[in-house]
């Protein structure tokens, strides 16, 4: 679940909300490497080599000798001893202009580069301080070595942003911005970017259809890929194959379109939740309608090296960290840093036996192998787009039927037979695992060359199992950017009872403004129990582990806190008017604290167990209901626990446990009671009389009293819920 503030809840299931779309295009060089800047004499704070980093922000305003930035009020700091600015300044120039804003001598500053195959526009990007100015006549050049292939004069200019095209250079090698004359006096020349390609924002005035398509596998067995569909108008015929002053030709692989869609707040600003970087893969182009519009077609990293070959480097890497950056590398030296792994598992061991087991292999496989053999899985992260390789989590979102446009539909999910690995210790070993149904059909083969022993292979084993068996949930939503894949979704199905499955794929659609008909399928599999046995306690009592059995994996939940009693309607005159409403509902009883972990054990050893009861729900508005007690098994606590605002999950049977504000709790679930829903508000009419002195007097008649507001529900008592493994059964083949 992404990260998001409690108004975007409250805003993305409201009855009507406000969608908005974005999109962050850069057409440039996926290859570019930038060399040194070149400049006029700086100023000692100077940055010239922010002048490729996007970020647009105006530079910090300090204390300088220019006319109107002497102030020592607050409005300017002071610069550090060493002149070292935290924030981006960019580049500041050493000379300042004459009382006309005129330069004595022309003032530049040019950013050189390499491996730019073409260059068909460009941007300068100035501050946005008003204090700061902005160049009033300068000109742009772009270079090859040293010759000027593009120029252009600008005169009179207000603006913190000038865009350049309707040319085409091959090769390039700098651009240069010279100025001459700047729009303040006193003034240093300061650029905040210089901007090799297109560079732009897109929102839904250029967006005509956008539509992303998010989609992962948890076993590592296949290598499914977010993708991106959108339109965008091309009234201008900037992306016209046919012209030539355009700029498609600057269109390639691998250049990246960040997409983000937001939804408006209540107090009116825009919250953005972050769906990925997408990126041209081959020609994934296409125009239509004489050229009024122009659609792509993107992929994620990961649809980027799926069948990509793979070059091996000189040094094999041992790690799944030291994997993952050898992977994108294959992308080219830009990508090197758009990986990310779970810190637990990044120096993980993967190792290969010889450059034979990896060399001319897809990029692909070799990272659904890394990613089985280090007991991780594969996508790409929504905050930024970078390959990620993490273990699966057992939180996500709250689905609601209010926000899905159908019941969700349900189906079963594939069966195994059993999984054979050939494993990669040399002796040509081969392994057979059951799968979760005898019966079925299928079996599959893995031959990964990281999995060398019996234990390497069941480990992998493990989460491949857990995703056959069971059900496949598929639902049609309003949609919800801030849900991922990987997410372990709660789905209400009425007052009492819930569901929860692992989100596989999701569609997030935007049609005509409105995000709605998305899909997503969630798994809720059973393979796993093969290897686990599962008991849930919900009465006390004395519980004894199975003989054998030396290590056990529990859950364990407190009682539910009880609902508020929901506060009386009202009825009331103001301003000669009748006012009159609903109570406010009752605060939602949280669901119980939950202590989970893995216990060492003694064979057979017996646990006294003690069912905390659930918390009784209130009868005063204002008087929050009443919490659960506490539940035990043996020495472990439910005390020990933690709150969860959206309940402990059971990916394996589907189960919710320990959820907040549930209209009907059912004992052995640590869920806590809804509120109370606020009374009817009261009818009346305002009457008016003439006392004996002549004067009128106006009074409330009330016809129907106010309700009194409605009881909240109690909590549910708590629970217990252990797993712990089978013998393991092989065959060696």
């Amino acid at each position: 679940m992404i990260d998001h503030s409690a108004a975007y809840a409250a805003a993305i299931t409201a009855d009507t909300r406000r969608v908005y779309v974005r999109a962050v295009v850069d057409i440039s060089g996926p290859d570019k490497r930038f060399l040194p800047v070149q400049a006029s004499p700086q100023a000692p704070w100077s940055r010239p080599e922010q002048l490729h980093d996007h970020d647009f922000n105006p530079p910090p305003r300090f204390f300088t000798l220019e006319p109107g930035r002497t102030l020592l009020d607050g409005s300017f700091d002071v610069f550090p001893d060493d002149w070292q600015v935290p924030e981006p300044v960019g580049y500041a120039g050493l000379t300042l202009s004459g009382m006309d804003g005129t330069f004595e001598t022309p003032q530049f500053a040019e950013i050189r580069f390499e491996r730019v195959r073409v260059l068909q526009t460009c941007s300068v990007f100035f501050s946005t301080d008003p204090a700061d100015g902005v160049p009033e006549d300068f000109r742009v050049e772009v270079y090859y070595r040293n010759t000027v292939y593009f120029s252009r004069e600008v005169t009179g200019n207000r603006e913190t942003q000038v865009s350049f095209q309707g040319f085409t250079v091959w090769d390039p090698t700098a651009i240069r911005i010279t100025v001459t004359r700047w729009s303040l006096p006193g003034r240093r020349m300061r650029l905040v970017e210089i901007m090799p390609g297109l560079y732009e924002e897109w929102g839904g005035g250029v967006l005509a259809e956008f539509s992303v398509t998010q989609q992962g596998q948890f076993s590592s067995l296949s290598l499914p890929y977010g993708t991106m569909l959108l339109s965008m108008d091309n009234q201008s015929r900037r992306f016209e194959p046919r012209r030539k002053d355009g700029i498609f030709q600057s269109i390639e692989e691998r250049q990246g379109v960040e997409a983000y869609i937001g939804i408006r707040l209540e107090n009116g600003a825009i919250e953005y939740q972050p769906l990925g970087v997408f990126y041209q893969a081959g020609d994934g182009w296409k125009t239509g309608d004489n050229g009024v519009t122009q659609k792509w077609s993107l992929v994620d990293i990961i649809g980027l090296l799926t069948d990509r070959t793979f070059l091996p480097p000189e040094v094999l890497p041992s790690t799944l960290a030291a994997w993952l950056e050898a992977l994108v590398v294959q992308l080219g030296e830009n990508f090197r840093l758009r990986w990310h792994c779970d810190p637990d598992y990044a120096d993980v061991p993967v190792i290969a036996n010889s450059v034979e087991d990896v060399a001319a292999k897809k990029c692909g496989d070799i990272l659904r192998w890394v990613c089985m053999a280090s007991g991780t899985w594969i996508r790409a992260r929504s905050e930024d787009g970078a390959l990620t390789a993490e273990p699966l989590w057992n939180q996500g979102n709250k689905l609601t039927l209010d926000n899905l446009e159908q019941y969700p539909a349900m189906k079963a999910n594939t069966s195994i037979a059993a999984l054979i690995f050939q494993l990669a210790d040399g002796a040509e070993t081969e392994l057979v695992v059951p799968g979760n149904q005898t019966a079925s059909e299928q079996t599959v083969t893995v031959k990964n060359p990281f999995i060398h022993t019996p234990e390497e292979a069941f480990a992998a084993a493990r989460v491949i199992l857990s995703c056959y068996g069971g059900n496949i949930i598929e639902t049609t939503g309003r949609g919800d950017p801030a849900g991922e894949i990987g997410d372990v979704d709660t789905i209400w199905l009425d007052k009492s009872n819930a569901t929860t499955a692992r989100r596989m794929s999701q569609t997030l659609n935007i049609q005509n403004g409105v995000l709605r008909s998305c899909k997503s399928t969630l798994l809720q599999a059973d393979g796993s129990y093969l290897y686990e046995n599962r008991v849930v306690i919900t009465k006390s009592g004395e519980w004894t582990a199975p003989e054998g059995v030396t290590q056990l994996w529990a859950a364990i939940g407190q009682g539910g806190t009880g609902g508020m009693h929901g506060q009386p309607g009202y009825i009331r005159m103001k301003g000669g008017q009748v006012e009159s409403g609903y109570g406010e509902p009752g605060t939602d009883g949280s669901g119980g604290k939950v202590w989970w972990g893995t216990i060492n054990i003694n064979p057979s050893q017996k646990f006294s167990v003690q069912i905390g009861v659930g918390g009784k729900a209130s009868w005063n508005y204002g008087t929050p209901g009443t919490e659960g007690e506490e539940t035990t098994f043996g020495p472990y606590s439910s005390a020990e626990g933690t709150l969860l605002p959206l309940g402990y999950t059971d990916i394996n049977s589907g189960d919710s446990f320990a959820r907040t504000g549930v209209p009907a709790p059912l004992d052995g679930t640590g869920d806590g009671g809804k509120g109370g829903d606020g009374g009817e508000p009261g009818v009346g009419e305002i009457e008016s009389y003439t006392d004996a002195d002549g004067n009128s007097h106006a009074y409330l008649d009330i016809i129907e009293d106010p309700g009194p507001g409605y009881p909240g529900a109690d909590g549910a008592s708590g629970f217990v819920v252990i797993t712990w493994e089978k013998p393991q059964e092989v065959d060696n083949g």
